[in-house]
């Protein structure tokens, strides 16, 4: 029963009990001409009281014939609206002649007798998106901006590890990308294909929330935008390191420094023979060592020193997860270049030093840089190339065996590159093999949404968010979300952030506290990223049929303020009439 249907019943039952009580006075009074006059007055102004108060609470829907409702949007020029159609404009938008409303959920209740939709502009936001309910929608979208429109980052990295930035540049000619660390300084530089895609690789050190930029410049240099491109390093990645060989080298000296720096637990061991060992202090090869070993860097003396049993448990481990890479400083034997075809990765050739170009970003004027390697030719039927040369030739491979990795890398003097100013090379190269190599962690974190300012922010965790709950904002304020019980297992909760900038999301449980820092964009950054995701949204909603709706061909209802004078003059009439001062006869 609707709330119009209650009011009018009751107003019946009031003119009801209103006409009984003068029928009844009318019996018991003496039949004059003014007390007929009055008895009538009254019998017929009581219903019309009763008509114009219901009318003053539920005006009459104004007579409409059904049209389109179009939605202007941020971006959005001038519309073109035909007969019938009404103009709305979202808050975001700024079109002349278009009626203003809050949101589009508000649209749609106050033009109820439109019966499809066109939006106009760049697209829904979030917010509006639920309101569209599966009705008919036709999509005009504005062009997008100039400069970035897609950016996607790294989720977290392990200290010393390699990560990429995939950017996306539109409108802008001859553009370049660069790759920027905390510091300033240009760590990659890409040129984007046809379609303004490129991809950016940088190298993590210190583990913290840290922020990497990406520059986009035009042809004549000028700068078109720069965009933040926060980066997690996680100390809870870092990688356990070990190296066996059979004889120090620069080689592995420049790698510990480098490893020292990015706060990689790297420990070597040297066997010289008779013996005598050189590095760090042994350890023993066993099961119980090796399951606290992420990543095992050995040469061809260092695996043939192992014995049948040392082998056997480093099979053992990469087959559980840890990561294997085999550094051979010269040519294998034939035992050993069968037993690492066993593991996949054949190896044949006269193993003489050969000198290769590092490949250059396209367009770069910098000399490239060169490498030895041994003449080796690597073969596998389902491996991977490491890494390349400026022929696109393997300078290593790596191939999945078990629940880990294994690597044969063909290199013999990085170290060089560091001596000759290429040091980011270097910390590149071996930033991309261990974190292509390493045991991947298990450990299961919560996770968070994309954020951005103003916006609601998913937190998720399959067994994360079962403790308390905090997330800390930049200045230290502290908010406490409240996991959704609808969503099950998830247990999601949201939050709306007020501040860009990091953020901490803290769950507390009795064994552990978990800790997922995480960035929250301004509602100004990137306008290009959020056309393109309002564009994307908004075309996914298209639809050329309507659902079925109660409320379809329904107007808007009429002003109440004509009826509610004509109700206050009848009822003050009606008062007059019943309150007169002449008493009845």
């Amino acid at each position: 029963m609707t709330p119009s249907l209650i009011v009018a019943l009751m107003l019946l039952a009031a003119v009801a009990l209103s006409t009984l009580r003068l029928g009844l006075w009318w019996r018991k009074a003496e039949a004059t001409e003014r007390s007929l006059r009055r008895f009538v007055t009254l019998l017929a102004l009581t219903p019309l009281s009763a008509l114009l108060l219901y009318l003053t609470l539920f005006p009459p829907r104004l007579a409409s014939a059904p049209g389109t409702l179009i939605v202007a949007t941020r971006g959005a020029q001038a519309v073109d609206a035909q007969a019938g159609d009404r103009v709305v404009a979202l808050p975001e938008a700024n079109v002349a002649g278009a009626e203003r409303v809050p949101d589009l959920a508000t649209a749609l209740r106050l033009h109820s007798e439109a019966t499809r939709l066109t939006i106009v502009g760049e697209g829904l936001t979030p917010r509006d998106r639920p309101a569209v309910d599966g009705r008919a929608l036709r999509f005009v979208p504005s062009p997008l901006p100039r400069g970035v429109v897609r950016l996607d980052g790294p989720e977290r990295v392990a200290p010393g590890g390699a990560f990429q930035v995939g950017i996306t540049v539109n409108g802008v000619k001859g553009a370049v990308v660069e790759l920027l660390d905390p510091a300033g300084a240009v760590v990659d530089t890409q040129t984007p294909d046809a379609s303004g895609l490129a991809v950016l690789t940088g190298t993590a050190k210190a583990a913290g929330s840290v922020s990497f930029s990406v520059r986009v410049r035009e042809a004549t240099k000028a700068v078109v935008e720069t965009a933040e491109v926060p980066v997690w390093v996680d100390e809870a990645l870092t990688a356990r390191v070990r190296v066996i060989g059979g004889a120090p080298g620069p080689e592995i000296k420049y790698l510990r420094r480098w490893a020292a720096d990015a706060g990689i637990d790297m420990q070597a061991q040297f066997a010289l023979g008779g013996g005598v060992a050189a590095g760090d202090a042994p350890q023993p090869l066993n099961a119980a060592t090796l399951s606290q070993t992420d990543l095992l860097v050995i040469d061809e003396r260092g695996w043939d020193g192992l014995g049948d049993g040392g082998r056997a448990a480093v099979i053992s481990a990469v087959r559980g997860g840890m990561g294997l890479l085999l550094r051979p400083t010269a040519l294998p034997s034939e035992t050993t270049r069968t037993q690492w075809a066993a593991l996949g990765l054949r190896v044949s050739g006269t193993g003489d030093p050969e000198t290769v170009t590092l490949p250059i970003p396209s367009g770069s004027k910098d000399k490239a840089p060169t490498v030895t390697r041994m003449n080796l030719r690597l073969d596998s039927t389902d491996a991977v190339p490491l890494a390349v040369d400026n022929k696109a030739q393997p300078l290593g491979l790596w191939r999945a065996e078990g629940r880990g990795r294994v690597g044969l890398w063909s290199v013999t003097d990085s170290f060089t590159l560091t001596l000759s100013g290429e040091a980011g090379r270097h910390q590149a190269l071996w930033s991309g093999l261990f974190s292509t190599l390493a045991r991947r962690s298990s450990a299961a974190l919560p996770t968070v949404s994309s954020a951005r300012v103003y916006q609601r922010v998913s937190l998720c965790g399959l067994s994360g968010l079962s403790g308390d709950v905090e997330v800390l904002d930049p200045k230290g304020g502290v908010s406490h979300p409240v996991v959704d019980a609808a969503t099950g297992e998830a247990r999601c909760a949201a939050v709306w952030p007020t501040q860009s900038g990091w953020h901490v999301l803290r769950v507390t449980t009795a064994d552990t506290v978990q800790v997922v820092p995480f960035h929250v964009l301004s509602d100004k950054a990137l306008p290009g990223v959020q056309a393109l995701e309002a564009r994307e949204a908004t075309q996914a909603l298209v639809a050329e049929d309507a659902r079925p709706s109660e409320a379809t061909g329904e107007g808007r209802r009429g002003a109440a303020w004509p009826w509610f004078l004509g109700w206050l003059l009848v009822s003050g009439v009606l008062w007059a009439v019943e309150r007169s001062r002449r008493p009845l006869p």
